[in-house]
């Protein structure tokens, strides 16, 4: 049975989640913060499974670990921008822009050679034209009262340093009038970012993994590597990314987020089952169908939001989610 759908459905759903809950503690913490702790919980949760490999005798294999680190800069870089555009911007916005990034798969897939199926291909455009429908923001109604829109624009009252000191109190919630230019440029810029960084994090990944699966299916590369390890390799090093941003620009940033560490280290520790989950769906599934369920976590972002936060869908939107489902339907039939 090929496992690739069910586990690339799954991954993506996890990140959905962790990334909602993660632009959650991103209008209460600084994004570099959350994206810090979040990876080192996520680390030792991955810590903790390594030592059961290394206790039953399996080594490492260095060229997979060797991806793993690249993969890990790509998404480490990424994470910081996504979760400052959940900050900045609206959810239902910025995570299917972020999603775009299923497009690198899909090219790299088709460059080496490995074509899905027609039935696949056309759960592949169907998936993603539904997740570019999706990021079509909804139209705001003239004349509306900016007190009208979803809790989820609740913004961070800046303090004098010009970093945010937590949410308004309660019943005096303050919400952003109308985005102005820059701000929407800023946070599309951010999220054409992130897109890229996650888009190359699947490829190396999948390059990584390749042959590690126990059928034997070869994918893009071929290290014949544990996706434990080539994972740990990418949390290695988007753990030192992290630091190293932190370092140069604001060390503040690596505090520690108090009573908060335990919100912050769940959705380190769904990152990293979503990794783990991917990088399994990689060696047993083409990189194209893969990729792009993995990049179908917006689905998960905009429905919490919208039940959670009450940001409502357009009827695009509503469609968009309509046709990414169809789209991994016809991905499962293939």
């Amino acid at each position: 049975m090929n496992l690739g759908v069910p586990l690339g459905l799954s991954s993506g759903l996890c990140w959905g989640a962790a990334d909602f809950f993660g632009g959650i503690q991103s209008r209460r913490l600084p994004a570099l913060t959350v994206a810090f702790w979040s990876q080192a919980a996520g680390a030792v949760a991955l810590t903790a499974a390594l030592l059961v490999l290394v206790v039953e005798g399996e080594r490492p294999v260095a060229a997979g670990v060797a991806w793993g680190v690249v993969a890990g800069v790509g998404s480490g870089l990424a994470l910081v921008l996504f979760y400052r555009g959940l900050a900045e911007g609206t959810m239902s916005v910025v995570a299917p822009v972020s999603a775009c990034g299923a497009i690198v798969p899909v090219a790299a897939a088709l460059f080496t050679g490995n074509q899905p199926g027609f039935l696949a291909g056309v759960g592949v455009l169907a998936a993603i034209t539904g997740v570019v429908l999706v990021s079509r923001p909804r139209a705001q109604a003239r004349g509306a009262n900016p007190a009208s829109r979803g809790a989820g624009d609740v913004i961070q009252r800046p303090g004098s340093s010009g970093r945010s000191e937590g949410p308004a109190r309660p019943g005096h919630l303050e919400r952003p009038g109308p985005p102005g230019r820059g701000r929407s440029g800023r946070v599309l810029a951010m999220a054409l970012g992130a897109a890229l960084g996650f888009g190359l994090f699947y490829v190396f990944v999948d390059a990584g993994t390749a042959g590690a699966g126990s059928s034997g299916v070869t994918g893009t590369g071929g290290s014949q590597s544990s996706p434990l390890w080539v994972i740990a390799g990418a949390r290695a090093s988007s753990l030192l990314v992290l630091s190293m941003i932190a370092l140069v620009g604001r060390r503040s940033a690596l505090r520690w987020p108090g009573r908060r560490i335990g919100s912050v280290a769940l959705v380190g520790v769904g990152d990293t089952g979503a990794n783990l989950l991917f990088a399994y769906a990689a060696t047993s599934g083409n990189l194209a169908v893969v990729g792009v369920l993995g990049s179908l976590y917006p689905i998960a972002t905009v429905v919490l939001a919208r039940w959670l936060l009450g940001e409502r869908l357009s009827g695009g939107q509503n469609a968009g989610v309509v046709l990414a489902l169809t789209g991994v339907g016809l991905l499962a039939a293939s």
